[in-house]
């Protein structure tokens, strides 16, 4: 009864959506479920900012062996030179301040070369878009933010989500690993998760951008676009609704990484938007506070991408959920859509 319920909400809504892909993992009645509108089951499509739970994750890893701390400075592991300009305020260098925690709970300072303007008041979105073929670089992405933006604040003073600064997590640990960032995360989380249809897009040796669902930014679909490699560590990972559940379960399980690396991921400080909160590379939602007659909706947390691609979990009951809708204007019906599901859920007795 409950499937045919979820069933039909999901054909009336992706008759409404470029795409639709859902997945969950119900513990206490051992429910596995998927939908993809493409009629395929393992439809692939791309993680957006999601990848960045995998990008955190790692860096506990990392911290669990003893090879950094919350408190190393960042300028300790990356080449000399890398930082130069990036965080510069008011004249001051604070490169020598950055240290891992800043770069987790985008509190470093450093611009964002996706979403914010550039000193001539240009969009990277627009250098995508008109110039699909540009394959996009880390140590790039950074020269963007350092030679057209300027810092934002000295680290620790502002949240200021940065998808640069995940660039350079990215970078640290493939110093500290001893290996490219593709091969960290297949080792350590690909290949013990059971994920074998999750890659990094264009770095990869399994990618094809011709199998990702339809990827619509501004009103354009750049699912194809070779500057899609613009999102590295920030979140450009390959994945299907199937892969990002077996993460989710697993993260929660602390078979990744253990509980108290997790409790640091979850101390959830900073506002991004109204209901919506970072904590260490991991966010929450509190459906309570977008409009008051969801309060008492379980709170889940994970991450969320802006062309509505959501992986999230019910820390409580271990309950776990994957969304995509393929379409950064979508980003709030894919929240609504959400809702729906929790609600048709919780009238079930299943949350």
């Amino acid at each position: 009864m409950l499937v045919h319920q979820i069933d039909r909400l999901l054909d009336k809504e992706a008759k409404k959506l470029t795409t639709l892909q859902f997945a969950m993992h119900l513990p206490a009645s051992n429910l596995d479920y998927h939908y993809s509108s493409t009629g395929n089951q393992h439809q692939a499509f791309h993680s957006a900012s999601v990848g960045k739970l995998l990008t955190s994750t790692l860096v506990f890893i990392a911290i669990e062996k003893g090879w950094l701390t919350l408190d190393t400075r960042v300028q300790t592991i990356l080449k000399p030179g890398l930082l130069n300009h990036l965080f510069v305020v008011e004249g001051q260098d604070y490169q020598d301040e950055v240290c891992v925690r800043h770069l987790l709970a985008h509190t470093s300072g450093i611009n964002d070369y996706y979403s914010s303007k550039t000193a001539k008041h240009s969009s990277f979105l627009k250098q995508i878009r008109e110039n699909p073929d540009v394959f996009w670089t880390p140590e790039d992405l950074l020269d963007y933010t350092m030679y057209q933006q300027e810092a934002i604040a000295r680290p620790g003073q502002k949240f200021f989500y940065s998808d640069t600064g995940f660039v350079l997590l990215g970078l640290m640990l493939e110093a500290i690993f001893e290996a490219p960032f593709h091969d960290i995360l297949d080792t350590y989380i690909f290949k013990p998760c059971h994920m074998t249809e999750t890659t990094l897009a264009f770095y990869g040796s399994t990618f094809e951008a011709g199998e990702l669902a339809p990827l619509i930014i501004n009103g354009h679909d750049i699912h194809l676009f070779r500057s899609l490699s613009c999102d590295f560590a920030g979140g450009g990972l390959s994945t299907t609704a199937g892969d990002l559940l077996l993460f989710l379960s697993a993260l929660h399980q602390g078979r990744l990484i253990n509980q108290e690396s997790l409790r640091q991921m979850a101390d959830f400080k900073h506002q991004y938007h109204r209901g919506l909160y970072y904590g260490l590379g991991m966010m929450q939602v509190r459906f309570g506070e977008f409009f008051f007659l969801l309060r008492g909706m379980p709170d889940l947390q994970g991450h969320w991408g802006m062309t509505g691609v959501h992986a999230c979990y019910h820390p409580q009951t271990g309950a776990c959920f994957v969304l995509n809708v393929g379409n950064d204007k979508d980003m709030a019906r894919s929240f609504k859509l959400l809702i729906k599901l929790l609600r048709l859920l919780a009238s079930q007795g299943q949350l």
